[in-house]
């Protein structure tokens, strides 16, 4: 289980360290309803993340023959998402970040006082047209579909890995709860080192992860 843990708590960190939830969430702090709207967002997020898992899961796991392992448990898918990690890393450390969505973001759903449904689908819409968030969910159901262990160990791993995942969206909600002044701007700090770095800390997980699962195959 630590092994498997060890091996999932990474991969999800560097999803949590994409700067395009949590600077959405930050943004939602200014509005005129924080609190509710913050928490309908969170909700997005979080069952979004959730759902995601439960049909990768049932997908990569379930679809089994007698004893014999899914292809995505598999040598030959271990490969296959270890080259998907390195080339995601190599493109995602070339492309500058675009701060026009999160403007985009505020002027479309912070204009006005917004039902709050419109930010459950504000947090489903981010979390679904974030590529990161899927690159990091494939290499996550991988890792747990290839572990041997127990069933209730693999639930453990996804809810650690979902409470990383949804950190952006979960911390500026506690941070309204709990939170001062004080917490607000050292939220906004990560942000702006997350938008100006996270994607080469991201690259770089990703292409050490993607190195290790190619060469423990081809050198056995």
């Amino acid at each position: 289980m630590l092994q498997l843990l060890a091996q999932v708590v990474p991969l999800a960190i560097a999803g949590a360290i994409s700067p395009v939830v949590l600077m959405g969430a930050l943004a939602i702090l200014d509005g005129p309803r924080a609190i509710r709207q913050s928490a309908a967002f969170s909700v997005g997020v979080i069952g979004t993340t959730i759902v995601l898992f439960v049909a990768g899961f049932l997908v990569a796991v379930l679809r089994r023959d007698g004893d014999t392992p899914a292809w995505f448990s598999g040598d030959r898918a271990h490969v296959v998402i270890g080259l998907m990690l390195i080339v995601a890393g190599i493109v995602l450390g070339s492309i500058r970040p675009n701060p026009k969505r999160t403007k985009e973001f505020e002027a479309k759903f912070l204009s006005g006082t917004r039902p709050l449904h419109d930010f459950v689908i504000a947090g489903i819409a981010l979390m679904i047209t974030n590529g990161s968030t899927f690159v990091v969910l494939i290499a996550i159901l991988h890792t747990v579909a290839r572990a041997d262990v127990v069933f209730a160990d693999e639930l453990i791993a996804f809810g650690v890995a979902t409470f990383i995942v949804v950190l952006p969206a979960t911390a500026p909600l506690a941070a309204a709860l709990f939170g001062g002044a004080g917490t607000r701007a050292w939220l906004e700090r990560i942000s702006g080192l997350a938008m100006r770095y996270g994607r080469f800390v991201m690259a770089a997980l990703w292409i050490a992860f993607g190195v290790k699962d190619v060469l423990s195959v081809v050198l056995g």
